[in-house]
């Protein structure tokens, strides 16, 4: 049952929800998670089928729980997302399903939430555990593709059958990309369009994964303002030399540049060459998707969630699973935990002390509804 009083409003009951909620069950105040799927694991249980992490399971587990299975193989996203069902059931979080939120907004020095049910929550804090990977973020130049031009995201993209015969066009070559495009390589004529360079780094080194070299050596943990931080938010680099550029041109990928134009059927890139195709797949990337956020000092002038290590300047509001929040694993399952425990000590600390907030009120209200 839906408590509408509460001291933490945890939104999103994915890996950072849950990760939030099992520290947040170590003190004494009423939260609950909100989820909007049916189940929890939903959003990996939808996204395409061939879908397998390149973390071993060893590195994708919340704090708690092993992944079952061989730590040293690679999960699939329907493992995942039984294993996170069975996290929340195991350490019995409180998760309420299929409940959106479609608006929050400050309200006596706390927060009003309304469902999509119409319902109202009042919550002294709120945690945004809503992801990295909210919105798919499609060019403006997709506009200009022909209708007869099958355009899909890596959300809406199942497997290869559900795509017409003739030619393929993935846009972006992160690790998304690259999987998806050697997938289609079978069934389609596909191109990949690359941006920047981007460094494949192998899945295994003298037997070990590159995982466990990267926790012993410190690297995993490594901050955004480190250094070595600054570099790998740079370089962006990911595990598993099969998907190394050269690797897939063997494979029948053709590997092309960046797309600077379309129109109608055609696709033109950075060297000057058009093609004409039937099919795009944008994997570039992810935005945020904060409309029903209704604090504008929350947020910059393009929409984007304004924080410093998961804490916003707005009193009592926080965000957890966002890309590199702290560090490389901020939005994985091999991160997500430490910043949702450095994120809950201090949550209840401000709590439990009722700091004033810059308009002179506390930020500790109580509700009488």
């Amino acid at each position: 049952m839906m408590d509408h009083n509460l001291d933490i409003l945890v939104i999103g009951g994915g890996q950072a929800g849950l990760a939030m909620g099992y520290h947040l069950k170590q003190a004494e105040h009423r939260f609950q998670v909100i989820e909007r799927h049916p189940r929890i694991g939903d959003s990996w249980r939808n996204r395409y089928e061939s879908l397998t992490l390149f973390t071993p399971r060893a590195y994708s587990v919340l704090p708690g729980l092993a992944v079952p299975g061989d730590p040293d193989g690679y999960p699939t996203k329907d493992e995942i997302a039984d294993y996170l069902e069975s996290y929340a059931r195991h350490f019995e979080l409180p998760v309420m399903l299929e409940t959106s939120i479609e608006s929050l907004e400050r309200m006596n020095g706390g927060f009003r939430a309304i469902t999509g049910a119409g319902e109202l929550i009042y919550s002294r804090a709120v945690v945004l555990a809503t992801g990295a990977y909210q919105q798919p973020a499609v060019p403006a130049i997709s506009k200009d593709l022909s209708s007869e031009v099958l355009q899909i995201t890596p959300e809406s993209y199942k497997a290869p059958s559900q795509l017409p015969s003739g030619r393929v066009l993935v846009v972006g070559d992160g690790a998304t990309g690259r999987q998806i495009a050697v997938e289609l390589g079978a069934t389609h004529e596909v191109l990949l369009a690359t941006g920047r360079p981007r460094r494949v780094s192998p899945e295994r080194i003298l037997g070990k994964s590159i995982f466990w070299w990267l926790d012993k050596l410190g690297i995993l943990g490594a901050s955004r303002e480190s250094a070595i931080g600054r570099y790998l938010m740079k370089t962006d680099p990911f595990p598993g030399k099969a998907l190394e550029l050269k690797r897939l041109q063997r494979r029948g990928v053709a590997v092309v540049g960046r797309v600077v134009q379309a129109d109608g059927k055609n696709v033109i890139f950075a060297d000057g060459r058009t093609t004409e195709v039937d099919v795009v797949l944008w994997a570039t990337g992810y935005r945020d998707a904060a409309d029903w956020l209704e604090i504008p000092e929350a947020k910059n002038e393009d929409g984007n969630l304004l924080h410093q290590r998961g804490v916003s300047s707005v009193p009592n509001l926080y965000f957890v699973g966002r890309s590199w929040q702290w560090t490389r694993g901020s939005a994985l399952l091999a991160g997500v935990g430490a910043d949702a425990a450095y994120l809950a000590e201090r949550i209840v600390q401000r709590l439990d002390t009722g700091v004033m907030d810059e308009a002179g009120e506390r930020t500790n209200p109580s509700y009488a509804h």
